[in-house]
């Protein structure tokens, strides 16, 4: 065995977490894996093995009989034992890989469609964490953890054995039959619970429906700032993204359909846009939908956190104005629940249900049956509609803080434009000012703060910071805004003083 490998073995770690004969058996792995130890080297003894570590007999008996079982190594009767000659000889595989790797490593050797997933948004990888002014989180320290544990406790009294099994790949069926009943009360949808199909978060929703409307190279109208996680799935379909410039009553197709006239697919959040908290008009939306029927072609609607409205009702869904020919509606628990839950829905129009449940079984089969489960009772038993109602006032009452909040401390450098929907909203700063460069410094102190530019996708709109304030009582926004305040302070002195 080689001398220099051997004495590296020694350095075992007394009072770590990994058990001794752990440790032993990795380095003796790693060695025959990297071509330090070559096929037919001969290993000690145990005896030698134990005296050299300074480790019982028993210990390295073990580590020999671990490697001979998976292969590693082989005893000759009366010789000792060897590193196996069967294996390859992993030194000379690693010089031969050195010698021809390419010059951009493993990469080179993915397939050409991985390189669309090399554009998705850091963001995204970010989890929602408690931190003002977090955007899209919703009040989960108020959520009705003892009424969510007294359901889950009547499930597992009336027997746990059926949901701890599978269901069917478009989901529960009585959840989806609880969905139906809601959307179409609740939102306006037209549809029946056939056409409701369950998926793990609205992210999942959102890239299956972009795969199967979708080829390589189609052309999709996308709303301009918009959601990245959105502009993720189009571009990881192929697609090639049409922004369109949002204004105060939404995506204006006329403009979508003149500057991108190959577009047969557009996605849109019509009932509160993302991020700029906009309602789209009536007279938008029909055209929209008349757009799409001229075309043969698809609506994407995503109705994120519509049930979140200050001001009067929720307005009708798109999907409920078409009729659910052509908009596939996306769904979410995530707001009027909570995030980690990650189960949403997709309403399908009829004629592509079965390609819709197909490609859901393709993508993971199903969503756990427990949680599917828990969340239909909470439906059905009228749960979901009194806390939706509760957090409705909760949200008002955080929203009028903040928007109090901002105008007693720092009126003059962020002007909160107003929004009737949503759990955040837009502040606009001086227009010579850098929103990212604001937002880098809030994050240095301990805030959370999307600029919008980070939501643009080709726009150039003026800078402006999102403040969330679902998730935040009242002393936790002033907190927040007096270190914003402090923040601002520190960036208009930096920049010289002025505006």
């Amino acid at each position: 065995m080689p001398s220099e490998w051997y004495n590296s073995l020694r350095q075992l770690e007394w009072n770590g977490d990994r058990t001794l004969q752990g440790q032993v058996y990795e380095q003796f792995t790693g060695a025959i894996l990297s071509g330090h130890l070559r096929p037919g080297d001969r290993l000690p003894s145990t005896r030698e093995l134990a005296k050299a570590l300074g480790i019982g007999r028993n210990t390295a008996s073990w580590v020999f009989e671990q490697l001979a079982m998976e292969g590693f190594v082989r005893t000759r009767r009366g010789s000792g034992t060897y590193v196996s000659d069967e294996l390859p000889d992993f030194g000379q595989l690693h010089r031969l890989k050195t010698r021809h790797a390419p010059a951009d490593g493993l990469a080179s050797s993915l397939a050409q469609r991985a390189v669309r997933y090399s554009v998705v948004a850091r963001s995204l990888r970010v989890p929602q964490r408690p931190v003002p002014f977090r955007i899209n989180l919703p009040a989960v320290d108020d959520f009705p953890i003892g009424l969510w544990r007294r359901v889950m406790k009547s499930l597992m009294a009336d027997g746990a054995g059926a949901l701890l099994g599978e269901t069917e790949p478009a989901g529960y069926g009585p959840l989806r039959e609880a969905i139906a009943r809601y959307l179409i009360i609740n939102r306006g949808v037209v549809c029946t619970a056939d056409q409701v199909v369950i998926v793990a978060g609205a992210q999942q929703g959102l890239d299956l429906a972009t795969r199967l409307l979708l080829d390589i190279g189609d052309q999709v109208l996308c709303e301009d700032p918009g959601f990245p996680g959105s502009v993720a799935a189009l571009r990881a379909a192929g697609a090639e993204i049409g922004a369109v410039p949002v204004g105060s009553e939404g995506l204006d197709i006329g403009v979508g359909a003149r500057a991108f006239p190959g577009a047969r697919l557009a996605v849109v959040c019509p009932s509160s846009q993302f991020p700029l908290g906009h309602t789209m008009s009536l007279a938008n939306r029909l055209a929209l939908i008349e757009w799409a029927k001229q075309k043969d072609g698809w609506i994407i609607e995503d109705d994120y956190d519509s049930e979140f409205r200050y001001r009067g009702r929720p307005v009708r869904s798109l999907q409920g104005l078409d009729g659910g020919n052509r908009v596939v509606y996306v769904g979410t628990f995530s707001k009027v629940l909570f995030p980690g839950l990650r189960l949403a829905y997709v309403v399908v129009p009829k004629p592509v249900v079965e390609l819709f449940i197909n490609a859901r079984i393709v993508a993971g089969r199903q969503s756990p049956t427990f949680e599917q489960v828990i969340v239909e009772r909470f439906i059905t038993e009228g749960h979901l509609g009194r806390h939706v109602a509760k957090m409705r006032r909760l949200y008002a009452e955080r929203r009028q803080s903040l928007i109090r909040t901002v105008g007693e401390l720092i009126p003059d450098t962020i002007r909160l434009q107003s929004s009737e929907t949503g759990l955040q909203m837009i502040g606009w700063l001086p227009p010579d000012w850098n929103d990212a460069e604001v937002s880098a410094l809030a994050g240095a102190e301990g805030l959370e703060i999307t600029p919008l530019s980070r939501l643009s996708v080709e726009r150039t709109l003026p800078p402006a910071l999102l403040l969330g304030f679902g998730n935040f009582p009242p002393a936790a926004i002033r907190k927040g805004v007096e270190t914003l305040a402090r923040v601002l302070d520190g960036y208009r002195a930096a920049r010289g003083g002025g505006a």
